[in-house]
């Protein structure tokens, strides 16, 4: 890691040694990093990249850590927070906007470009590099409905190129980068539809008022815990078990919502994993049904 905190201090790209990951988690939960680095470019996300894979450096890319649980124990390599990086041009109806660009400002630039197709994700904390990965989606959309194509880093090449369309597999709650992690988002290309602005203002306004009813965003949390099994939606197989504020440690089961889980306060991420089994194990008990992790987990 040397030789990148070198090159790191001569490119002047912000870097932090032993960063306290809780501090970039909207679970408030994660040991130390042995280094976090911040990249504000394209270019210096390109040579943090170039230089860690060459290298064969461990390392994870992350948007804002609001889809995530860091171990207690840290990350044993360098993590590379995209958030900084925030880049959006718009060509007509179409918006190319890079990873570290927050969904919830991309929906407010489409809105003030009277351009629909993105209020679903009105709210949705996370960067759209995290979105592209995991086809993020609410309320009848989602991002495969719009990403004709994404721009990535090949760790394998050292090349950039792009997913057009259906090369970019976007399925249920994934993508071809959540599959191959070779792969790293830099940006993507959205095809918008024009509409008045009200009109785009009044669903979102919408869907942001649902979201404040319905989920616990006064906790921290990192978002839907579990994928929706074919047939069901996971909160209410949750609920039906009995499970709205059943906890483990400072870990619990959102009074709220039963598809979260919430850091009451001192929770660990071993807490939160033993809830996450526990939770599986009962709805498989009484359902039979076997729910899916949402949540991308990050170290050990």
């Amino acid at each position: 890691m040397e030789r990148l905190r070198c090159l790191l201090q001569q490119e002047n790209i912000a870097f932090e040694d032993h960063c306290l990951l809780s501090r970039h988690s909207s679970f408030r939960i994660g040991g130390p990093a042995v280094l976090a680095v911040f990249p504000s470019t394209r270019e210096d996300l390109l040579t943090v990249l170039s230089e860690l894979s060459s290298r064969g450096l461990r390392h994870t890319v992350i948007g804002n850590g609001s889809n995530v649980l860091f171990s207690d124990a840290g990350y044993d390599g360098a993590v590379v927070f995209t958030g900084g990086w925030k880049e959006t041009v718009r060509t007509d109806t179409e918006l190319y906007a890079s990873a570290g660009v927050s969904l919830l400002s991309l929906s407010r630039t489409a809105l003030d470009a009277s351009l629909s197709g993105l209020e679903f994700a009105y709210g949705i904390p996370g960067t759209l590099g995290g979105a592209v990965l995991m086809n993020a989606g609410a309320y009848g959309g989602e991002i495969a409905s719009v990403c004709v194509e994404s721009e990535y880093f090949d760790a394998e090449m050292q090349t950039v190129s792009s997913f057009v369309g259906n090369e970019q597999k976007f399925g249920y709650r994934t993508s071809i980068y959540e599959k191959q992690p070779r792969y790293t988002v830099l940006g993507a290309r959205l095809f918008l539809k024009n509409d008045t602005r009200d009109a785009i203002a009044s669903r979102m306004e919408d869907y942001l008022g649902w979201r404040k009813s319905k989920q616990p965003l006064e906790l921290p949390n990192a978002g839907s815990v579990f994928k929706r099994p074919d047939g069901y939606f996971a909160g209410k197989l949750i609920e039906d078990c009995g499970l709205k504020g059943y906890r483990i440690g400072g870990a619990e089961v959102s009074e709220k919502h039963a598809g979260f889980i919430v850091n009451r306060g001192g929770a660990t991420a071993a807490d939160v994993r033993a809830l996450i089994e526990y939770i599986r194990l009962r709805v498989l008990s009484v359902f039979g049904v076997e729910l899916e992790c949402e949540i991308r987990f990050v170290g050990e």
